[in-house]
């Protein structure tokens, strides 16, 4: 019985002992956090609330329709703004193509009426010339024609003038004083009727004897028929160069 109790009575002891071991441990260690400073328990403390206030809140669950019907209404708005600018760029385009195509018809008015008006000013142009070449040539022809008749009126004339200055000569009564190449010019005013209506010296032959016989052979022959006959026949003529009538007669033939 002895020899049975033995290592129970050990086992005992050592438990014992361990729990003695233990509870003095304990009660140090204790014994020791109770000895710590203050300061840094309540800073540990601080940590601690500070840590707490820290900690992030779990994110709310998400309303995954709610979530759709936005991303649907972006997507509505997106896609009316991008017809939006696309209508409006439209536009843009074709007010530009208006505006070009406008300009563009307004320019080709432009060359039209400066392409129809230098045809007109050359056609007015040619036209000018076209009178003025037939101008000319009528100018030319009435020239001509005037020319003619004025050659034609020329020998009348100067036929004229040979008969009125004969039947002067005829009558003419050189003074005593009078000496070869004395010249005298006298002008005479006619009537139609051929009548001599005046007589005038209008260059002197310087012998004053010799320019009285000549007004005086002139006032003698009086009328003058071819006068009267071209007056009746030709009456522009007679007007233009008849009714006044200048003739030169030059002393000849006289014995020195």
């Amino acid at each position: 019985m002895k020899g049975s109790y033995g290592p129970a009575v050990i086992i005992s002891i050592a438990l014992h002992a361990f729990l003695v071991a233990v509870l003095a441990f304990g009660w140090e260690a204790e014994h020791k956090r109770e000895l710590k400073p203050m300061p840094k328990f309540v800073q540990a403390k601080l940590v601690t609330l500070e840590s707490k206030a820290n900690e992030k809140k779990a994110p709310p669950k998400v309303d995954k329709i709610q979530q759709r019907r936005e991303a649907e209404e972006r997507r509505r708005k997106a896609e009316q703004e991008r017809k939006r600018k696309a209508a409006a760029e439209r536009k843009k385009k074709e007010a530009e193509q208006k505006r070009k195509a406008e300009e563009a018809r307004k320019k080709r008015a432009a060359e039209e009426k400066a392409r129809k008006e230098k045809e007109r000013k050359e056609r007015e142009r040619q036209e000018q010339l076209e009178q003025e070449r037939q101008s000319a040539f009528e100018d030319a022809l009435e020239d001509e024609e005037a020319l003619q008749e004025a050659s034609e009126d020329s020998e009348v004339v100067m036929s004229i003038a040979q008969a009125i200055q004969q039947r002067i000569k005829a009558v003419w009564n050189l003074p005593p004083s009078a000496r070869n190449g004395m010249v005298v010019e006298v002008q005479i005013n006619f009537v139609p009727t051929g009548r001599v209506v005046a007589a005038n010296i209008t260059k002197s032959s310087g012998n004053a004897a010799l320019d009285r016989s000549v007004v005086t052979a002139v006032k003698k022959v009086e009328v003058f028929p071819e006068v009267a006959d071209m007056a009746r026949e030709e009456p522009s003529l007679f007007e233009r160069q008849v009714r006044t009538t200048k003739l030169i007669f030059k002393a000849e033939g006289l014995r020195q």
